[in-house]
């Protein structure tokens, strides 16, 4: 087959793909730091697909601009918050002073001399920001195609919520984790004693169905006996018994996901949620939460629990680390070769990328 078509599996995409795809993804909010991470009284600057973003608290409010000043184009996330008579607290460039208001226009410049007005376009674009679920998030278009996606046991208050976990940068494309985290087979190879088990590798039964701005799945599977459908107390690692689960799996594109899990039979249900920041097409930041609504007298953070997921982030990162090309290669050029019915979610995930026009290219 002529490998014009099918691409070398290791090649880098090409630039344009790269900057289809940021295009796209434009349009979406996307997570980018836990909001405890910003400081009361100073910038941080994030990198949200290859965009430099500046985020600040300036009066009262989360505000996210281009992280580039617009006299010499110095980092704006390396200056301090300044107060200026009538605009409030502004951000001040490190390198000559200029203080932009939350607005993004510039509002003072200590050089200008007083027959000099602050020119027009001395202001840097200003980005949506909003704070949910201990996360800032940053929507780099004026219209977002969707909303903030919505993790509803975080809201309710029958759940306790679990503390939100920040994992080190993956070597992937968003997709790419999403994906992973979606897929319902691949439990008894990679996760081997902790979600799945050799002895049953058929594919799950599962449904898939949209619903709005969500791509739902309902599954039932089997699982060993770990930390999230345990019945017995307090986590006590896993064992060899085996049991039926219940998952209802929730993807908001293109960036969260979450799985109501329940072991048949029983009453307690655990929300796991994963969110994910692409900071560039092969670069992704990964959060990490939870949500029960049982032993509301026990800790919030139960180590046993945690460990297992940390482990099951982990064994996920080494293989989706390893997957090229980096961005999705789309159907037709039968790069990778998905299976029904094993791989209906997938495969339905995929084509909703396509049809809101996320670019999934060599």
């Amino acid at each position: 087959m002529d490998s014009k078509v099918m691409g070398h599996p290791y090649s880098v995409p090409a630039q344009q793909k790269i900057e289809d795809y940021y295009t796209a993804m434009r349009r979406f909010w996307h997570p980018v730091l836990p909001a405890a991470d910003l400081p009361a009284h100073e910038p941080i600057g994030v990198e949200l697909l290859e965009e430099p973003v500046v985020l600040a608290r300036l009066n009262g409010e989360i505000v996210a601009m281009q992280d580039l000043c617009r006299h010499f184009q110095a980092r704006l996330s390396l200056g301090e918050i300044s107060k200026i008579p009538g605009a409030g607290e502004c951000l001040m460039c490190p390198y000559h002073g200029w203080s932009y208001a939350a607005s993004g226009q510039c509002v003072h410049i200590p050089q200008l001399t007083h027959e000099r007005q602050i020119p027009a376009d001395a202001q840097v674009p200003r980005y949506l920001a909003a704070e949910r679920y201990g996360l800032i998030w940053v929507c780099l278009d004026e219209k977002p195609r969707f909303g903030i996606p919505q993790i509803p046991a975080l809201d309710d208050t029958a759940f306790m919520t679990g503390p939100l976990r920040t994992y080190p940068v993956w070597q992937a494309a968003a997709p790419r984790a999403i994906m992973a985290a979606l897929d319902d087979t691949h439990g008894p190879w990679v996760h081997g004693g902790l979600v799945g088990d050799r002895s049953h590798t058929a594919p799950p039964e599962h449904t898939v169905r949209r619903e709005g701005d969500c791509m739902l799945v309902d599954v039932r599977m089997v699982q060993p006996e770990n930390a999230t459908i345990r019945e017995n107390g307090r986590s006590n690692g896993h064992g060899p018994q085996l049991q039926a689960v219940k998952l209802c799996t929730t993807v908001g594109i293109p960036n969260m996901i979450h799985f109501m899990i329940q072991a048949e039979g029983s009453q307690k249900r655990t929300q796991i949620w994963q969110a994910v920041c692409p900071k560039k097409y092969n670069e992704t930041l990964t959060f990490w939460g939870s949500a029960r609504n049982y032993d509301f007298d026990q800790p919030v953070f139960d180590p046993v629990f945690e460990t297992m997921q940390d482990t099951l982030r982990e064994q996920d990162k080494r293989i989706v680390e390893s997957q090229r090309p980096w961005l999705v290669p789309p159907f037709w050029t039968k790069v990778e070769l998905p299976l029904r019915p094993a791989d209906l979610p997938l495969i339905e995930y995929q084509r909703w990328l396509e049809e809101l026009g996320i670019t999934l290219a060599l």
